[in-house]
């Protein structure tokens, strides 16, 4: 801890002395010096603990007082849109999650980036891939959110059960059911995926996976199509090669449950990694390892994550803009990941040989040129429709109705809801 904080202390004067004078200023002057308070919004999460352990530092270097709040994720993106509302001025810095971005972009809630991130050589957008480049931008250009971790869905495995039957990853989801009814046929469990309510992650996923779509360019549902009535049916498949309590199992509880029992696989979204090395939760320590998604007859990488800004009230942006180049710059990515936060896909972090040696994970975070990002759907209505989707898909596992019934009657419901999405 404290070659950490010595290694955090010479970042910031590193990064102060450069910044302060180097980086554009977006509007504001950024070769002032810093002053005064910064109010941070965060949401409990891995990443947001590793966020407060960079303050001690940034206060007792630049003279700025951090206060922090935390909000619980279901109340989180009502209580933002509020504040922004209301102009009350009351945060610096907020995170907030992916699937929050379209309707802070409509709001016009978030102040552009855009300039600050392609004048600072600290935080380096060139780092990143493409696809990654454009996590935090809304449809219409500005960069309303840096990314504060990236989370694609991933292959997890138990290598010892995999070696033991001469099974390797798959690279197909006929392979992923193949492999799962191998080691269920051994006396494991074969897989598991959250059947429970975060089930639309899944869903969606194999949907897009299996060439679907959840709407067209003009927001008519497509979940009626023979693709997504596919994923569909083959998401109620996997039910077969499952352990107890998998139906209502929740993201949370799938990483538990894989890491604790005798399960051959997992789908899940890469940020659990952090799990794994906490022995309290991870009962096959050393045996867990990693691979990109199966793919059907599309080639898709789930990104998900957080995205972490400066509101468009904020009354102290410069500050609050070289708190977040310190902590998310390239300085500090590697201090950043090592102090628990899921990963930030740089690609100076993924292609670092100690780090892949201590999280081999982060090889799954450089995503090829040839597979398609999709991120949660960047629409406003997409809580309501997210709602509407669950339930029916839930139909669907609990055997109240079949896949071509439950989704034609989806397509019907999610008519007029897309049909409010603001133009």
């Amino acid at each position: 801890m404290a070659k950490l904080k010595r290694a955090q202390g010479i970042a910031l004067v590193c990064v102060l002395a450069l910044g302060l004078s180097a980086c554009s200023s977006s509007g504001n002057d950024s070769s002032e010096e810093l002053s005064g308070e910064l109010n941070l919004f965060l949401i409990p999460s891995p990443s947001s603990t590793s966020i407060q352990s960079f303050i001690p530092e940034f206060e007792e270097k630049t003279g700025v007082k951090v206060n922090v709040s935390e909000t619980p994720y279901g109340e989180a993106h009502q209580k933002q849109l509020l504040s922004y509302k209301q102009k009350s001025g009351a945060y610096d810095i907020a995170q907030f999650d992916n699937s929050f971005l379209a309707p802070f972009c409509q709001a016009k809630a978030m102040t552009d980036l855009g300039e600050w991130v392609s004048g600072s050589d600290e935080y380096d957008i060139n780092d990143f891939d493409k696809g990654q480049q454009d996590y935090g931008k809304c449809a219409s250009g500005e960069t309303f959110g840096l990314t504060l971790s990236t989370e694609p869905m991933i292959q997890w495995y138990r290598t010892d059960l995999y070696e033991k039957l001469g099974i390797k990853p798959a690279t197909t989801w006929d392979e992923w059911y193949s492999n799962a009814q191998k080691i269920q046929a051994s006396g494991a469990s074969g897989q598991l995926i959250g059947f429970g309510p975060n089930v639309s992650w899944w869903w969606m996923t194999m949907v897009w996976s299996f060439g679907g779509k959840l709407y067209d360019d003009s927001l008519n549902p497509t979940v009626n199509s023979k693709e997504a009535i596919a994923a569909t049916d083959f998401l109620k498949k996997l039910m077969t090669v499952s352990p107890k309590g998998a139906s209502t199992a929740n993201s949370d509880e799938v990483t538990s449950k894989f890491l604790g029992e005798n399960i051959g696989a997992m789908i899940n979204y890469s940020g659990y990694y952090g799990s794994v090395l906490d022995p309290s939760i991870n009962k096959n320590e050393g045996k867990i390892g990693t691979a990109p998604m199966p793919t059907g007859s599309a080639d898709i990488t789930h990104l998900a994550g957080w995205n972490i800004g400066i509101p468009k009230d904020a009354k102290n942006p410069t500050a609050a803009w070289k708190f977040l180049e310190y902590v998310l710059g390239k300085t500090n990515a590697k201090a950043y990941l090592e102090s628990g936060a899921a990963a930030i896909g740089r690609k100076s972090i993924t292609t670092d040989a100690d780090l892949l040696a201590k999280f081999p994970y982060l090889a799954q975070l450089e995503i090829p040129a040839s597979s398609r990002i999709e991120r949660y759907p960047q629409i406003a209505v997409w809580p309501e429709f997210e709602v509407a989707a669950i339930d029916a898909v839930t139909q669907v596992l609990n055997g109240k109705s079949d896949s071509t019934k439950a989704m034609t009657a989806l397509n019907e419901k999610l008519k007029p809801i897309l049909a409010k999405e603001p133009k």
